[in-house]
């Protein structure tokens, strides 16, 4: 806003689309938000915390103590951060690329992302894509698919 820009497209993979959709929901900026471009986002820290300390092979039994440990160590107690995407919360059109590959950020909590609000997210399918790695879109493969939306 600074340099003249009127409207802004906000674009994170992983952990950054988490805080690309906080921050088209909370910034004093917010109202200049156009748009979000998402890459394997993070919708659930419980969830995404539980597939972390699985892929270390933490036991089944001391899953919830090891996802307790990591919210204790990262501030991220359930009852200051939200655990789930604001889908109620969205404003803006909204582009989701992930896979259902995806062991760090579940795959089915973006296709609920995108069931619970088709009036403003596109999910676009990236196979045999891990977290973050769906790629960052091109502005013309972007282009094409918001208009496929």
């Amino acid at each position: 806003m600074r340099y003249g820009a009127r409207q802004v497209v906000l674009h994170g993979w992983s952990t950054g689309a988490t805080m690309a959709l906080r921050a088209a929901e909370r910034s004093g900026l917010r109202d200049h938000v156009s748009g979000l471009v998402l890459d394997s986002p993070v919708l659930s820290w419980e969830a995404t915390l539980r597939a972390l300390a699985a892929a270390r092979r933490t036991p089944g039994p001391l899953l919830p103590l090891a996802v307790r440990a990591a919210q204790g160590r990262t501030g991220l107690h359930s009852e200051r951060v939200a655990t789930t995407a604001p889908a109620d919360a969205l404003r803006v059109p909204t582009l989701v690329f992930h896979g259902p590959d995806d062991t760090v950020a579940p795959w089915q909590l973006s296709r609920r992302l995108a069931d619970a609000r088709p009036d403003l997210v596109a999910l676009r399918r990236v196979a045999s894509a891990p977290t973050g790695r769906c790629g960052t879109p091109t502005p013309r493969l972007t282009k094409r698919h918001c208009a496929a939306s």
